[in-house]
């Protein structure tokens, strides 16, 4: 999935996942420090505000004043150079930001991996992003954070006790995870575990490829545990309380 298009005014947010407006803003590269030196002739500029009326104080004024509009064309000078801007891009609808260097976005470092589920915990939604960002360089590093978010997702379910192997057993026995959603649960858990560990999962060059294309599978397998185990609940209780309000509006 593409993430993000050079001023396009909207696109699918590489922070939130969602179709939003983006607001554009061009960073400024200030190395001599202009700005803080233009607040000291204006500083001097005030300090002489006083004696104005005086002919020599009025020049000294003018004199700040071309100073201080010299220093300030410095200082809001942008690099001329072609595609070396710096933008920021502030997306309207979770108010994130996006970091290009002329078209090239450099932060968030997404990759391929598909951007987290809508509802998942905001310390989840950390452990989610900093696996994507880790993903180009080591797809081992994206599935032992994998693991981890999903033992948080489990945390965050009221499932805190005992191996992430028995919680996720009871939230399937309970029925909060459905037979194929557990099933998914159990291979992120697995990949997880033999991310963390050497012989379990040796590091062989020559299937790079391969080892990536599963980890993009595991942060699908996430998304859709994060659904079922957090997503679903949500929107149930949501339609108890809209209905529960009806109906006490209502009457019986």
């Amino acid at each position: 999935m593409s993430y993000g298009t050079f001023q396009k005014k909207s696109f699918i947010c590489p922070r939130c996942g969602v179709l939003a407006n983006q607001d554009w803003y061009k960073l400024l590269y200030d190395p001599d420090d202009t700005l803080n030196k233009v607040l000291e002739v204006l500083e001097d500029l005030h300090q002489t505000s006083d004696l104005f009326s005086d002919v020599t104080a009025s020049t000294n004024r003018e004199r700040l004043l071309s100073s201080a509009s010299k220093s300030l064309r410095q200082a809001f000078k942008v690099p001329e150079e072609k595609g070396r801007e710096l933008w920021v891009a502030l997306c309207q609808h979770c108010g994130s930001f996006s970091l290009w260097l002329g078209e090239r976005m450099l932060y968030p470092q997404t990759g391929e991996a598909p951007p987290p589920h809508p509802d998942v915990p905001p310390a989840i939604r950390e452990l989610y992003e900093e696996a994507r960002g880790v993903l180009p360089a080591s797809p081992r590093a994206s599935a032992a954070l994998l693991r981890v978010a999903l033992e948080g997702l489990l945390e965050e379910a009221g499932y805190e006790k005992g191996s992430l192997a028995d919680r996720l057993k009871r939230a399937h026995e309970e029925g909060k995870l459905n037979a194929k959603i557990y099933e998914l649960a159990e291979v992120l858990r697995l990949a997880g575990n033999a991310a963390a560990h050497y012989e379990l999962w040796k590091i062989d060059p020559s299937k790079e490829q391969e080892d990536r294309e599963m980890i993009l599978a595991l942060f699908a397998f996430l998304n859709e545990v994060t659904e079922e185990l957090i997503a679903k609940p949500k929107r149930l209780e949501e339609m108890k309380q809209k209905l529960s309000g009806r109906l006490r509006e209502e009457g019986p």
